[in-house]
């Protein structure tokens, strides 16, 4: 009696280990560059899976930019729209990856049914130097910006009287 065996890869087999993200990428395609907004949902130092609205071939090389990790180039080697299995062609280091804020923001709203929620507001996330300077003399910046186009123009009347 003869047994005939196929062998498998098994798809979870894979080059390094995979962590959960939620972190949103632009993509762009090698033969059309028109950025596209991708959702990461796993990360690995040689791929990724992502979901994306528009349509991939496989076998394609893309160009994906993520936020704290920079730009880089994978090719599709898994499809089931809208999810994309990709491979980088040089292995990343994701070491980062786990400091990346994830996107969306998550706001609990009490709509009067039940006990009230918390709310999270810009006010609650910490403000770097930059931005708190920004902040300080956002009054005067808006004023400048208004009244400056308005002297330009007052004095090129005047230069032409």
């Amino acid at each position: 009696m003869a047994l005939t065996a196929q062998l498998f890869r098994a798809d979870d087999e894979r080059a390094s280990d995979r962590q959960s993200v939620n972190l949103d990428g632009t993509l762009r395609q090698q033969d059309d560059h028109r950025p596209l907004d991708v959702m990461i949902e796993d990360l690995s130092t040689t791929g990724f899976r992502m979901s994306c609205s528009e349509p991939l071939t496989l076998d394609s090389t893309v160009t994906i930019g993520i936020a704290g990790l920079g730009r880089h180039t994978a090719r599709v080697v898994r499809s089931a729209a809208p999810y994309y299995g990709c491979r980088f062609v040089v292995p990343v280091d994701i070491s980062g990856a786990d400091a990346i804020p994830s996107s969306g923001n998550i706001v609990a709203a009490d709509f009067g049914r039940g006990s009230p929620a918390a709310f999270f507001t810009q006010e609650d996330v910490p403000l770097d130097a930059v931005e708190l300077r920004i902040r300080q003399f956002r009054g005067p910046i808006i004023v400048a910006g208004l009244l400056v186009p308005w002297v330009i123009a007052g004095a090129a009347c005047a230069a032409l009287l």
